[in-house]
């Protein structure tokens, strides 16, 4: 797959590269606006569950990886961070769903180590589909 991308983007961009590291749109923000307008966010999200891959768990962003805010907030990963998903933030008691920049929400001035983040449980929404997609996406 490397040779084609290299053709590619090298004939039509002038680009040259070592190694190429992809990564899925995630259907968050903007992206996810523009599947909505198109009526393809639900098959997009069902493309994302159809092609996951248990063995990308041990390597994904979120469980080696954080995010920090430009206020100090701590999050999972790039794509909680821009969904406003804060770690330590409060969940909807009913539903369990993750609760935007809410009460709880550490910060690098509330944690000593990373060790303290360890106990929180990570954030997670439909959107985490795309890193465990396929080869996975982080």
């Amino acid at each position: 797959a490397w040779g084609r991308y290299r053709k590619e983007l090298l004939e039509n961009f002038g680009i040259v590269f070592d190694h190429l590291y992809t990564m899925t749109n995630m259907p968050i923000k903007r992206f996810a606006d523009h599947l909505l307008r198109k009526k393809e966010l639900k098959s997009y999200l069902e493309l994302l569950v159809q092609n996951f891959n248990l063995a990308t768990l041990d390597n994904i962003m979120c469980r080696n990886t954080v995010s920090v805010g430009y206020d100090g907030k701590i999050f999972d990963c790039d794509f909680n961070q821009q969904l406003g998903f804060a770690i330590g933030a409060a969940r909807d008691p009913k539903t369990g769903a993750n609760v935007y920049h809410g009460e709880g929400s550490l910060s690098v001035f509330d944690v000593q180590s990373l060790e303290q983040l360890e106990r929180h449980r990570i954030a997670f929404d439909n959107h985490c589909f795309g890193c465990t997609a396929g080869q996975g996406s982080s």
